[in-house]
């Protein structure tokens, strides 16, 4: 009987110490638990999906060019180079598709305006030319980069469009050669865009655009010739779709 009792009493305490033990061990990782880190900053393109997909857009922007020309009447002819600058806007869509975490492939169209002009040029005898780039403009290209951090990094080509005001006038019989046209051309050029969110990236971008050359007549038969380049930067902001 009396042992009993007394191993009674000692499963009794032994119960009580355990109870005591992990109140105390509760408390103390309580008391001095480690604080939970802060959240970094996301990496937005961690996910593909935050930069593959539809997009849509707009830029503004800044473009400079040359107009070359070549004029001949009755065995006289010209030559001049005139430079032209102006502004420009632009709509965006476009789509990218990621390769792999980190390099992108895909294809961008615009459609804006333009207005781009030089002034009068004396070519040669009283002979004057002038030229514009005007109304609308375009291009599609395919586009080619690689992430860093939240920032693309890429190099864009592919098909131009303009259309084009060419005008030569001031002969001697008042002919006047003149050429309004939608001329396309090849493009070239490379960018920086980051995501600020996962629905929106802003960029900045360089284009080289070049529509090669092409001739007319005047009124009289007079023949005349032109090449014209175009080199814009701009800034844009995409939201994904």
């Amino acid at each position: 009987m009396k042992l009993s009792v007394r191993l009674h009493g000692v499963l009794f305490a032994l119960a009580l110490s355990s109870v005591a033990y992990f109140a105390v061990s509760a408390r103390a990782a309580d008391l001095g638990g480690k604080v939970a880190p802060i959240a970094a900053e996301p990496i937005y393109d961690a996910a593909p999906s935050i930069w593959q997909g539809l997009y849509w857009g707009g830029s503004l922007g800044y473009g400079w060019g040359t107009s070359e020309h070549y004029y001949n009447r009755n065995d006289n002819h010209g030559t001049a180079s005139t430079d032209l600058t102006g502004g420009l806007a632009s709509l965006t869509l476009g789509y990218n598709y990621m390769v792999t975490p980190r390099f992108l492939l895909g294809v961008e169209g615009d459609i804006g305006l333009m207005d781009l002009s030089a002034d009068d040029k004396v070519i040669f005898d009283g002979h004057v030319w002038k030229a514009e780039f005007g109304s609308l403009w375009g291009t599609v290209r395919a586009r080619a980069g690689v992430l860093l951090g939240n920032s693309l990094i890429y190099g864009t080509g592919g098909w131009a469009i303009s259309e084009v005001n060419e005008v030569g006038y001031g002969d001697a019989d008042g002919q006047t050669a003149h050429n309004q046209d939608v001329r396309s051309g090849w493009v070239l050029g490379a960018g920086i865009e980051h995501a600020f969110s996962p629905g929106m990236t802003a960029k900045v971008e360089y284009l080289h655009m070049d529509f090669g050359s092409y001739d007319g007549y005047s009124e009289n038969r007079e023949h005349y010739s032109f090449e014209n380049r175009i080199d814009l930067v701009r800034a844009g902001v995409n939201f994904k779709f």
